[in-house]
């Protein structure tokens, strides 16, 4: 289950932190900031909660991903997990969504930011260069995935939901 991964995950982040700077010498790279442009939605739960609803709706761990944060007026925050899910399934889809939570202050809500890519398992070039990134086709199906499965969402602005969770409070949920 996803609980049993969460040790994988930190040695994820922990490798990815280390192999970032030898990388960085030869023009490569471990660590990526996420654009603001992927947003994507935040969910009124702590991430295990939607870790828990993501692997229902067919989503895997992508422990192959580059460590991923957000470094905005705040002081940089790292992903607390990084899924993907692949529409054919992992050995036929051309192309994945690939998510990366990050979790509200109090850790009681999370933040989902969403972008659609070439499949590092069938485009590893392709997806590495991270020339084909569309956050908009992302955010469109990741939004289009809960509301078919009734999970309630917000669309924030960034001040407030990096503002912590007590401003994710504000405004009524999509769906």
């Amino acid at each position: 289950m996803t609980h049993e991964l969460r040790f994988l995950e930190r040695l994820r982040q922990s490798v990815a932190s280390l192999l970032h700077a030898p990388l960085s010498l030869v023009g490569l790279y471990a660590e990526r900031e996420t654009p603001r442009e992927q947003y994507a939605l935040t969910l009124r739960e702590p991430y295990p909660v939607v870790e828990a609803r993501l692997h229902r709706l067919g989503f895997v761990r992508n422990l192959v991903s580059s460590l991923k944060y957000r470094d905005y007026e705040t002081p940089p925050q790292t992903t607390v997990a990084s899924w993907v899910r692949y529409p054919e399934g992992p050995l036929e889809s051309d192309d994945q969504l690939h998510l990366a939570l990050y979790a509200g202050a109090d850790r009681s809500t999370t933040d989902v930011y969403a972008h659609w890519e070439p499949s590092w398992i069938r485009h590893p070039i392709r997806h590495y260069r991270a020339t084909d990134v569309d956050a908009e086709e992302g955010i469109r199906r990741v939004r289009s995935l809960f509301e078919a499965a009734d999970i309630e969402y917000a669309v924030l602005p960034a001040e407030q939901r990096i503002g912590g969770d007590a401003a994710a409070t504000a405004g009524p949920p999509l769906k």
